[in-house]
């Protein structure tokens, strides 16, 4: 079954590398593993079941060595699963169906005028990564953090190619047009570079969700794994809130310093009023909805600089940053501090969001 998740990276293959395509009968002694592939061979003998009862197999990509030996792009577990029904003696098809690709270097002209290019062994890695995520529905979570960190420099070029026309932000780009998922999922994933193996290994398991992994990756890796066995174990749930429970609070040190560089921040600088919008919403038993908040540095234009535009976007990004990160800590504060249980709740989910939203404001601002 094809998994949609491939379908904007194969549209642009076949639009910068129109190929056609035939389909031929290979040997499967003839068919080399290849030697770049990240992708677990899993459920073969599932697999096995489902070609020993149809008969049918899905063809493989692969291409041409010298020797005359075929190297696979997609297809190692059909593979696998053929070759354990051969040992088994259930089955006497050796050929397999091949669709044959020619590996030929990509070069992409840019909108500066330069050229990028990407050689023979990089094209079979994108077949590679397209043909895989269509035809696997489930991929480990350092399966899909491989594929992202090849895919980035394919997707800046595509991005910045010449005559593309109207792109927004790269980030947007890059999740929607590339991988053909949300950009929150995009940055979800991201967030998961920072997790240990073990926590990953949980989340490949389903022991634990997506959604705990990501508040695992805010910890050391120490940290992660500790509150990893305390899910295991059934000590605590693997709830958000709980998780951020775990957390060890600041000592009163930290916190009167974290303070006091505030205190004296605020006194050298002049104070930003930000819209009421941007504030906690108002309900009947939070006074903190009638706070003015005001934080900013107000950066003095520099006397030199080349681009207007990208100096101003610059002091915009650093003055939202320090904001945003105001209302996290201000609301991780309350959090931990409040003792009514619901209310130290939503303050936790407050600082969820802003933490949200600041690591969104940094990807967008690195797109």
């Amino acid at each position: 079954m094809e998994n949609d998740d491939n379908k904007g990276l194969e549209n642009i293959l076949k639009e910068i590398t129109p190929t056609e395509e035939k389909i031929i009968y290979v040997d499967v002694d003839d068919l080399e593993s290849n030697p770049k592939n990240f992708y677990g061979l899993r459920d073969i003998d599932g697999l096995a079941g489902l070609i020993a009862v149809s008969h049918f197999v899905e063809p493989l990509t692969v291409f041409q060595k010298n020797d005359g030996k075929y190297v696979i792009i997609s297809g190692h577990r059909r593979r696998a699963a053929i070759q354990k029904l051969l040992e088994d003696g259930v089955y006497n098809e050796r050929k397999l169906p091949c669709i044959v690709k020619t590996p030929e270097k990509i070069s992409i002209e840019q909108d500066n005028g330069e050229t990028v290019e990407f050689d023979e062994d990089a094209v079979n890695m994108l077949h590679l990564i397209a043909s895989n995520r269509g035809q696997r529905e489930e991929r480990t979570v350092e399966e899909k953090l491989q594929e992202i960190r090849f895919l980035e420099k394919f997707a800046k070029a595509i991005y910045h190619q010449k005559d593309r026309g109207t792109r927004g932000r790269f980030r947007t780009f890059f999740a929607e047009e590339i991988l053909n998922i949300s950009k929150s999922q995009l940055q979800r994933l991201n967030s998961m570079e920072k997790l240990t193996d073990e926590v990953k290994q949980a989340v490949d398991d389903k022991k634990i969700s997506e959604t705990a992994a990501m508040e695992l990756a805010t910890m050391t890796p120490e940290e992660q794994n500790a509150s990893l066995e305390k899910i295991l174990s059934g000590e605590v749930k693997g709830t958000v809130q709980e998780i951020q429970n775990m957390k060890a609070p600041k000592t009163e040190v930290a916190a009167e310093s974290e303070t006091e560089k505030i205190v004296e921040k605020e006194s050298v600088v002049e104070k930003l009023t930000y819209p009421k919008n941007l504030l906690p919403q108002k309900n009947s038993s939070d006074e903190s909805a009638e706070k003015i908040i005001s934080v900013g540095t107000m950066i003095e234009v520099p006397e030199e600089f080349e681009d207007p535009q990208k100096e101003a976007e610059e002091w915009f990004y650093k003055e939202r940053l320090a904001f945003y990160e105001m209302m996290y800590n201000e609301a991780k504060r309350r959090s931990e501090e409040e003792t009514s249980e619901l209310k130290a709740a939503q303050w936790g989910i407050r600082a969820s969001v802003a933490r949200y939203n600041i690591e969104e404001l940094k990807l967008q601002h690195s797109g």
